[in-house]
């Protein structure tokens, strides 16, 4: 609620034309759209992570966004480098993976995930 009532003062002092969410859930996103909505301020695009591998937007977000008219744009379509070759090798040290990066944890890179990246290739 909070912020999306700074998105909205933002739009209102002209420091900003737009308002746009990201990473939301759809649960999330329903609520922050009809704040915002109920403001007067609308938004109009929402940028959800979205991958081979992260496809959970399909399970009613991107109809939720199409029925009240919201654009939608992928975040991360490239799973953070994880559907490129930069992860075949293993980890190089100077990549996001060797740092502490919040969206992408060495974790990830595990050989069931690059083998369904390889068998769609």
């Amino acid at each position: 609620m909070e912020t999306m009532r700074a998105l909205d003062h933002l739009v209102r002092q002209g420091k900003a034309l737009y308002v746009g969410i990201s990473n939301y859930p759809l649960a999330q996103a329903r609520e922050a759209v009809k704040i915002l909505n109920d403001l007067g301020t609308p938004c109009i695009i929402h940028q959800p992570r979205y991958s081979m591998f992260e496809r959970g937007v399909e399970e009613g977000l991107l109809y939720f966004l199409q029925t009240e008219g919201i654009g939608s744009i992928a975040f991360s379509p490239l799973a953070g480098g994880q559907l490129t070759d930069r992860y075949l090798n293993g980890i190089p040290a100077d990549s996001r993976a060797a740092s502490s990066s919040r969206f992408l944890q060495p974790e990830q890179l595990t050989p069931a995930r690059l083998e369904k990246k390889n068998s769609s290739a």
